[in-house]
């Protein structure tokens, strides 16, 4: 190569670069804002405001968390995607991101172009659970009975569409049973109707299963996760009788598409280790979390993956986009 066209060439890297670590050493120089898109009080709101403090405490800026709920999440993911790409307007983002364009006809942003990744910061295995009532007290007993009486079991769910929705319908196709689906605006009411009766099976978050199974009100027939989780180690695996399978939420960073990477990896390294923090890993796994940080890249290759995934069982379930 010509040396003159080289030293050029690295000259032309050097001068398109040099802005951005520039801003990568600066960043952040005024107050951020973590946008979750949900009411304040659920999973997403307190791992958002564990997240928020410490980034405040070790970026030196305020950090703003800012409830924006409605549309199922949509609203305050609408709001990030649509911000100034500069790492001061974040989103808390969650799993059901690769679900929703599947769902809806008319979404204001795409999920998987209109973000940049940051990282996960946790991920939440879902708990079988059933009300009281039911004739089962083991996973195989629950298949066995569901398969014999199609449709007699109602399911619950925070939502149609949901995590807990898709996991369950999923559940069902490699059982091979029906039961009937109960949408829920939210888990509070869900869990209300399992604990009187009114509903009987249901796929709950760890952190909002154990005050009722400790209390004695439900009972946890099977976690979906690989591996049995510390709080009921007594508790079985759904894999242990469907290999494979698993089922999780969980929470994570995002920024608007185009933020500067040398922005996005700087906030990554922070979140990996502010949930490795020992307080902060300390509280999250009391409260059900799994701790398990990820890149941006690997972010992003979990995203598509579960693209893929949902858009599948979607399809084999038969539910449409509204």
């Amino acid at each position: 190569m010509n040396p003159r066209f080289l030293s050029a060439l690295l000259t032309s890297v050097a001068f398109a670069i040099a802005p951005l670590l520039a801003m990568a050493q600066v960043y952040p120089d005024k107050p951020i804002r973590i946008i979750v898109p949900f009411s304040p009080g659920g999973g997403t709101d307190t791992f958002g405001r564990v997240i928020g403090q410490k980034l405040q405490e070790r970026l030196g800026q305020p950090v703003v968390v800012e409830n924006r709920p409605g549309a199922a999440g949509n609203i305050g993911a609408d709001i990030v995607a649509k911000a100034n790409p500069d790492g001061y307007t974040l989103l808390l983002a969650q799993d059901s991101l690769a679900i929703v364009p599947w769902l809806s006809k008319s979404l204001p942003f795409d999920p998987m172009k209109d973000f940049a990744p940051i990282g996960v910061g946790v991920f939440m295995p879902m708990m079988l659970v059933v009300a009281n009532k039911v004739p089962a007290n083991s996973l195989r007993e629950l298949i066995e009975y569901a398969r014999a009486n199609p449709d007699k079991l109602a399911y619950g769910t925070p939502g149609a569409g949901t995590a807990h929705h898709l996991n369950f319908e999923l559940f069902l196709m490699k059982i091979g049973a029906r039961m009937v689906h109960v949408p829920y605006k939210g888990a509070t009411p869900m869990m209300g109707d399992l604990v009187s009766g009114n509903l009987q099976v249901a796929f709950s978050a760890l952190s909002s299963t154990m005050p009722f199974v400790t209390g004695g009100r439900l009972r946890v027939l099977a976690v979906a996760d690989q591996e049995r989780v510390p709080q009921f180690r007594d508790i079985p695996t759904i894999g242990e009788s469907l290999p494979g399978y698993t089922a999780n939420v969980w929470f994570g960073l995002m920024a608007p598409a185009r933020t500067p990477e040398a922005v996005t990896n700087k906030l990554s390294e922070e979140l990996r280790a502010i949930v490795n923090l020992p307080d902060v890993r300390e509280r999250l796994v009391g409260m059900g979390y799994q701790v398990k940080p990820t890149t941006p890249s690997e972010m992003t290759r979990l995203m598509a993956r579960e693209y893929e995934k949902w858009g599948q069982v979607i399809k084999a379930a038969g539910i449409k986009a509204e």
